[in-house]
């Protein structure tokens, strides 16, 4: 991932789940500053620019996986 502050709404800290660990499924309200005003809804596979890591969440969730074909 070339754009260290792209990541998934699922561990964002804007994601306003009450799960511990939302899921990709999940669908809640992004508070981030900036887009709070839009009320967004947003489902946790989704993703942007405005991304902060989520509280207690390794940073190695957003790292990006290669597929190795044989």
């Amino acid at each position: 991932m070339s754009d260290r502050n792209w990541g998934h709404c699922q561990h964002c800290r804007y994601f306003a789940s009450p799960a511990r660990i939302p899921v990709g499924s999940e669908e809640a309200r992004c508070l981030q500053p900036e887009l709070s005003r839009f009320e967004l809804k947003v489902f946790g596979s989704c993703g942007c620019k405005a991304f902060e890591l989520r509280a207690g969440l390794a940073k190695e969730v957003e790292e990006p996986v290669s597929h190795v074909s044989a």
